[in-house]
């Protein structure tokens, strides 16, 4: 695989190291949000939690903020699928053709981090190696740089996947427990079963939101999804048939986004209030299991909101949808104009396994 394609005179090799949560959703997840945002990009190579991509860096970083199963964006500066060197050779090998002193002109400090996926090349020790290679960026900066663990003005990267190393300088990293403070116990209006905020976050994501059209969510419950859109500065609308849902909505917005551009008013998903203007929905229905679904089974009641929905979106708009394993969501989508993009199980906890089904408007 040549990652210098010369095709690409403009976009730069870089990979995504991803979470590991589903083989192929947080691959999805990135790939959406570049779409989205027209970002031009290549695709170089998928494995597990690897993606490899040209692209431009303001793309990478974009799609790495926002991305919630992405832990971080990386500029591939060396990458060799033969590993059989020690520690000392292999931080030589890494470090030997890259010019350190134009890549730290601006930086004063920095940081080397090991990360593999899952078991990869485990006999490689993950601070030895830091350190060595460190070293070799210390020795070839003549000492004008320092190593600093707290706060480095840059970090280098070292991921081993299954058949790979690759190596560069970070563009983004997610903090840890990012999402923890919007959960759905400490959000200000709080309904059991909500859903957790990475996933309404993948679900906005898969709809193609973007900032120069709303996102719509028909069944916004406490907000989850549009709380997430509102975060990725998109303009949202949200719809429930439960004033109490609305309320909460409207309270979560305000103290997560209170200057975010948002609507949120109660109405019935079966009779959506739009034609032919929207460009993306993400939502995730009631199931009928712990939820209201007022008198209608949940596969006649989503068999006249995909009727609806499809007259709501413009032709190409997206509908990225989360439902119980059993619903024949594909069967039901086909009946109303829309070509499957995405359908993949995803397994939440041992009573509950979801869909995640991306349908595109004919």
């Amino acid at each position: 695989m040549d990652y210098n394609n010369k095709s690409s005179k403009t976009l730069k090799p870089h990979f995504f190291h991803l979470s590991g949560i589903h083989p192929e959703l947080p691959t999805f997840e990135v790939l959406s949000v570049l779409e989205s945002e027209n970002y031009s990009h290549e695709l170089l190579k998928r494995s597990k939690q690897c993606l490899v991509l040209n692209c431009f860096k303001e793309g990478v970083y974009l799609a790495a903020d926002r991305a919630a199963y992405c832990k971080r964006g990386v500029s591939i500066l060396y990458k060799t699928t033969i590993i059989e060197e020690s520690v000392p050779k292999l931080a030589e090998t890494i470090t030997q053709d890259i010019d350190f002193e134009v890549i730290m002109s601006n930086h004063k400090s920095f940081l080397v981090r090991v990360y593999r996926v899952g078991n990869a090349h485990s006999s490689y020790i993950s601070m030895d190696l830091e350190v060595a290679i460190g070293k070799k960026i210390w020795d070839k900066m003549k000492g004008t740089c320092k190593v600093d663990i707290k706060n480095p003005d840059i970090t280098f990267v070292l991921l081993f996947t299954q058949d790979e190393l690759l190596f560069g300088e970070e563009i983004y990293a997610r903090k840890k427990g990012s999402f923890n403070s919007r959960r759905a116990d400490r959000r200000p209006y709080f309904k059991p079963g909500t859903l957790e905020p990475r996933f309404a976050r993948l679900i906005a994501n898969l709809s193609k939101a973007n900032a120069q059209n709303f996102l719509l969510d028909p069944f916004c419950g406490p907000g989850g999804i549009i709380l997430e859109g509102a975060l990725m500065n998109c303009s949202v609308v949200g719809l429930d048939i439960d004033k109490r849902m609305v309320y909460g909505s409207i309270r979560n917005l305000a103290h997560y986004k209170p200057n975010s551009q948002y609507h949120v008013f109660v109405s019935d998903a079966r009779k959506l209030p739009f034609h032919n203007n929207v460009h993306s929905i993400a939502t995730d229905p009631p199931y009928g299991r712990a939820t209201s679904t007022y008198g209608k089974e949940v596969e006649d009641l989503l068999d006249i909101f995909f009727s609806e929905a499809s007259n709501a979106l413009v032709t190409g708009g997206v509908l990225a949808i989360g439902m119980l394993d059993e619903i024949p969501l594909e069967d039901i989508a086909k009946e109303y104009n829309f070509n499957l993009s995405i359908f993949e199980k995803i397994y939440i906890h041992k009573s509950l396994t979801r869909r995640v089904g991306v349908f595109v408007k004919k």
